[in-house]
């Protein structure tokens, strides 16, 4: 028999041994029984050693996930019928809606390549309508709720969790930094998002809301100016977020010397057809509100003579001019030229004003 032969007839006589179990003892052999060994754990298969592994690591997974969403770090795709406005939000509703370009450019964006930009929330509780509340990013949620309305499947808007947002004072801070480094809040909305803060308790006054916001106190008191002018006069304009900063102090000054003036002009060009430009609306509750000169006593009148005979003759007097055509003029002729003189009025008023000149 070969070595190797032999190698593997004791490995068989092995095997089969310990499937017979241990050997008896000869009969009269005092032979001492060795103590019982303890009982060993049984013994786990690779599957659920496997399983063991995979269990812990999951939970640490799920809990370093949980970690980072509370965090902020990790993007949730949420209903955006479930995320409700900010209380505080800053965003003028004209600022949401088709018909201002920007937002009609950032809907068109947002709808063709995706939202590359989440927008910041933060829980709330006892909502049945929400489940969380902008910190920032009215527009993209606005927009979001647009395409959500128009798709098949609607259209989830990202978000990050700000969990840090808790307290009133953080939420409004967070909203204006982000809006503030992108410089697209106008003065109205500024003025209106520090109105809101003053009036909610937030800061108790405008020396803490610049504080806090890193502006001058006569900065905040200028946006306050332009979010308190009379509700006549952000009519007139139409769209209060035009108005600048200086035209407020400019109004408040009008209105001062002749607030009956100013508001009757305000009412009349918020009914003008079409809208007149936000500068001649300025320009004219300016001119309402200017100090009262006194009359000119003295009047300009000349006739003028064609052939020996008066063709027309007119006299003006504080603004107002009169003309009276000669009485051989046809009738016609003198509408005809009537019609004319008021056109000719209209096309040069129309060319100073949209110079910008004075009418």
């Amino acid at each position: 028999m070969s070595q190797k032969d032999d190698k593997g007839a004791r490995v068989n006589q092995a095997v089969l041994d310990v499937l017979k179990g241990p050997k008896k003892p000869d009969s009269g052999s005092a032979v001492a029984t060795p103590a019982a060994a303890p009982p060993r754990p049984a013994a786990r298969t690779w599957v659920g050693r496997v399983a063991d592994e995979h269990n812990s690591g999951l939970k640490s997974r799920i809990q370093q996930l949980e970690h980072e969403r509370s965090a902020g770090l990790v993007v949730l795709k949420l209903d955006p019928k479930r995320v409700r406005p900010s209380s505080q939000a800053n965003r003028h509703a004209l600022s949401l809606v088709g018909d201002d370009a920007e937002f009609a450019a950032l809907l068109h964006d947002i709808g063709t390549h995706g939202q590359l930009d989440p927008i910041r929330v933060r829980p709330v509780e006892g909502d049945p309508e929400a489940d969380y509340e902008i910190v920032y990013g009215h527009r993209r949620h606005a927009a979001s709720l647009l395409l959500d309305s128009a798709r098949e499947g609607g259209f989830a808007v990202l978000a990050l969790l700000d969990a840090d947002a808790v307290t009133a004072r953080d939420h409004v801070l967070k909203m204006y930094q982000e809006n503030a480094a992108r410089k697209d809040l106008s003065a109205f909305e500024t003025g209106a998002m520090f109105r809101g803060w003053l009036d909610a308790g937030i800061f108790s006054d405008q020396a803490s809301v610049a504080s806090a916001t890193g502006l001058s106190v006569p900065s905040v008191s200028k946006y306050l100016q332009v979010a308190a002018l009379p509700s006549p006069i952000l009519a007139a304009f139409r769209d209060p977020r035009v108005i600048a900063v200086r035209w407020a102090e400019q109004l408040g000054a009008a209105l001062k010397t002749n607030e009956k003036a100013v508001l009757a002009r305000a009412q009349r060009l918020s009914t003008e057809t079409p809208p007149p430009a936000a500068d001649v609306v300025l320009r004219q509750l300016l001119a309402a509100g200017a100090p009262k000169t006194a009359k000119r006593a003295a009047s300009l009148s000349d006739t003028h003579k064609i052939g020996g005979r008066t063709a027309f003759a007119y006299s003006l007097r504080d603004e107002k001019i009169a003309i009276r055509f000669g009485r051989h003029v046809d009738r016609q002729v003198a509408r005809d030229l009537t019609e004319e003189i008021i056109e000719l009025l209209k096309k040069r008023l129309k060319a100073r004003l949209d110079q910008g000149g004075t009418p």
